[in-house]
């Protein structure tokens, strides 16, 4: 969201005027801290101004209608894996409401790939027609030389960046790790960065530092220090830290689940998605192929290039210019 904010804030300001809609009331108590997390200087109001004349179309960046209005809506849901994936009935219907309110409201729908377009399709039985696919982005202006964080050794990394859960597959990734060659299990460490959500215990076959949530400049010095980034999941919507390590010049190996094809194209080395020795076979032909792991830096930095948040930023405006009543400057 920060990112859609920025880009329409820079190069479509004469098309679209913003205005955050958030729960506290009265909202100028908390105005400055969220233009400080939006990173732009946007007007901010209480949800109850959206039944003023002056919003034209609500926009919910985040998984479904969370609140209603009687408004045009434009919802983003990012993937369906409430839906496919195994989770507790109560954690699920709480957060399936968002998802529901979306598809009974007719709100237009926007996902994150064609793969998640199925999905939806599939789950919430909606009209195709009620829903586009607009790809995440990223940023491609990246410092050449960004300093190494501080880690607990000194051996060239895999990073793993994400939650620790199930979906994600960390248990194919250390599973794949006591697989490897000896030479690259005494040579290399394992970098976790993510909220932990419980799983604590990490046996990782090599030295491993486990983080947890890090800044963006952290973040960013650790996906372009990595000796390859590594993304193991089950079930992805689009698999942005993917796209993110490519725009670092970060050599990619990703599990072939939902969207992630879609969204590494051809600058990934691909496994199959919970075969842990596939998945250590892909990380020995990287690490071991110096000419391999440069060629897929530059595929991905192409990638990335072909896939900025401006372009994220200007299809989802065409969108929501398309709603009803939206006009020629829509208010959302």
């Amino acid at each position: 969201m920060r990112a859609m904010l920025r880009e329409w804030s820079s190069l479509f300001r004469d098309d679209i005027d913003v205005t955050l809609l958030v729960p506290e009331w009265p909202a100028v108590f908390h105005t400055a801290k969220y233009r400080r997390e939006a990173g732009v200087n946007v007007r901010v109001r209480s949800r109850s101004a959206a039944r003023s004349p002056a919003i034209d179309v609500l926009w919910f960046p985040w998984n479904g209608l969370s609140w209603s209005a009687r408004k045009p809506k434009v919802a983003v849901l990012h993937d369906a894996s409430l839906f496919a994936l195994e989770i507790p009935p109560d954690e699920r219907e709480r957060e399936l409401r968002p998802f529901r309110r979306a598809a009974a409201e007719s709100a237009h729908i926007i996902t994150d790939s064609r793969f998640s377009k199925g999905e939806l399709i599939k789950y919430l039985a909606v009209d195709p027609a009620a829903i586009d696919v607009v790809p995440l982005g990223v940023d491609t202006a990246r410092e050449k030389d960004v300093a190494r964080p501080d880690l607990p050794f000194e051996f060239p990394y895999l990073l793993f960046v994400g939650e620790f859960e199930k979906r994600k597959g960390i248990d194919v990734l250390i599973d794949a790790l006591a697989r490897l060659p000896l030479q690259l299990r005494t040579t290399h460490g394992l970098v976790l960065a993510g909220a932990a959500r419980g799983t604590a215990q990490l046996q990782s076959e090599l030295p491993t530092a486990i983080l947890g949530h890090v800044s963006d400049s952290v973040l960013s010095a650790l996906y372009r220090n990595a000796a390859a980034f590594v993304y193991p999941s089950r079930y992805e919507g689009f698999g942005l830290p993917v796209l993110e390590a490519m725009a670092h010049g970060t050599p990619v190996i990703a599990s072939d689940a939902g969207a992630i094809p879609e969204t590494g194209g051809d600058a990934a080395r691909y496994f199959r998605s919970g075969d842990a020795a596939d998945l250590a076979a892909a990380l020995t032909e990287v690490l071991q192929s110096i000419g391999l792991a440069q060629q897929m830096r530059d595929r991905g930095l192409q990638r990335a290039a072909q896939m900025p948040w401006s372009a994220t930023a200007k299809k989802t405006f065409e969108i929501i210019r398309r709603e009803p009543d939206a006009g020629s400057r829509p208010r959302a």
